[in-house]
């Protein structure tokens, strides 16, 4: 079983309605989020990016409990281990790994 950080979502019709709802108007960290999720990267891909949103795995599994979220696979636990030691010895991130659907060291494998 993979875990969150290896989960690649995408937004969801309900999602982008939210997006465009001001009277029902998302948090400000959960729209922020929901804005970002792109189909491609797992939720450890956006880390490094949103550390001002501590905990974002949590905010993932709030927007998918909505509905504005959906899980589409997950990359390997090879690829998150390097993209993980890669963080913790603070390369720039723009020297970060690809672990995304579209890079073959992933290994991302889409639901079924």
């Amino acid at each position: 079983m993979s875990s969150i950080l290896q989960t690649v979502y995408a937004v969801t019709s309900a999602g982008y309605s939210a997006l465009r709802n001001v009277s029902e108007p998302l948090s400000l960290e959960l729209k922020t989020v929901l804005t970002l999720v792109d189909g491609v990267c797992p939720v450890a891909q956006y880390i490094p990016f949103l550390m001002a949103f501590d905990p974002l795995p949590e905010k993932f599994q709030i927007l998918e409990r909505m509905g504005y979220l959906k899980r589409l696979g997950h990359v390997s636990a090879q690829a998150m281990t390097g993209f993980e030691q890669s963080v913790s010895q603070r390369q720039p991130l723009s020297r970060l790994p690809r672990i995304d659907v579209h890079s073959s060291t992933s290994g991302f494998l889409p639901l079924t």
